[in-house]
């Protein structure tokens, strides 16, 4: 194999050799650098898709205000639209931790202390969190045997503040225990605790408090990269800023190249730093709400007694 800069300047394509351990330093530190704005955008992944769901209750507990209770086809309707969502979210999670754990693994390998310590993390979570242990249940249930919001309440209520009283209005989507025990694969630990609580489980509270826990995790995966992404970054874009000129010759659109000796390419290096403003703006966009499991939204003016 042999390694080249390669570029263009206005008439020709300009080519030099580089060093074999240079290209692949220089190719491992984007492919660092790839990795945390790919572990940044699967979190705005979820996080948007938990979004979709919420505004989702919004939606139909605003449509209920408008008009009232429609007809039963009319709440099946809104029942699936809420299972989309929910199966949405729930995929969505599923990838962040099966793919966080495959990107750590291949950054500081199987046997590391990294990966160990996340794994850790990953299951302590699991075992404080109700919201965890059953929404991860529940995702098994919907990727094996069939959906999971089975009946949807409509609820109205008096909220007394100052001035006049409100009309609160809220969509709960609910799970039946008693379908899910019909699931012989269903965890039986899970069901055990779901049984304890009654046969219809409000599904709103353990999502958020679900997602709570995926806000810790990113937190965590952030810290344990953070030191290899900035050495990364720093090798990388000294590099861009290197090969902005080849062979004594200014280029754009500069790459590094993995050649046979017959000159077909093998890989190749695209030294662009785009990717990095983006990954900035995302680092930015993914500090959320540390508490959502003790957070909601509401449109209410009403004034607090």
């Amino acid at each position: 194999m042999k390694y080249e800069a390669y570029g263009y300047t206005k008439n020709e394509v300009v080519r030099a050799p580089i060093d074999a351990a240079r290209y692949f330093d220089i190719k491992t530190a984007k492919g660092r650098c790839l990795f945390a704005l790919e572990l940044e955008e699967k979190f705005a992944l979820l996080i948007d898709n938990l979004a979709e769901y919420e505004c989702e209750l919004l939606r139909l507990a605003e449509s209920y205000l408008l008009r009232g209770y429609l007809d039963h086809t009319a709440s099946m309707q809104e029942r699936l639209c809420l299972d989309r969502r929910l199966v949405n979210l729930l995929t969505a999670c599923r990838l962040y931790l099966d793919q966080t754990d495959h990107g750590i693994s291949s950054l500081f390998g199987k046997s590391s202390a990294e990966l160990a310590n996340i794994k850790i993390f990953k299951n302590d979570l699991y075992d404080k969190h109700w919201g965890y242990r059953l929404m991860e249940a529940l995702r098994n249930h919907v990727q094996h045997s069939g959906l999971i919001v089975h009946i949807i309440s409509y609820t109205q209520f008096r909220s007394p503040g100052k001035g006049p009283d409100y009309t609160e209005f809220i969509i709960c989507p609910q799970t039946k225990v008693s379908t899910l025990a019909e699931d012989a694969s269903f965890k039986k630990e899970i069901l055990s605790e779901l049984e304890s609580r009654g046969d219809k489980i409000d599904l709103r509270g353990p999502a958020r408090d679900y997602l709570s826990c995926f806000v810790q995790l990113h937190e965590k995966l952030r810290k344990v990269i953070q030191a290899r992404t900035l050495e990364a970054r720093k090798l990388y874009e000294r590099a861009v800023k290197d090969f902005l000129i080849i062979d004594a010759q200014e280029v754009r659109c500069a790459s590094l190249r993995e050649l046979h000796e017959d000159e077909r390419k093998v890989n190749e290096v695209e030294l662009v730093t785009e990717f990095l403003n983006y990954y900035d703006q995302l680092v930015k966009r993914n500090v959320v709400n540390k508490k959502l499991e003790h957070s909601t939204a509401s449109n209410t003016d009403q004034k607090q007694a």
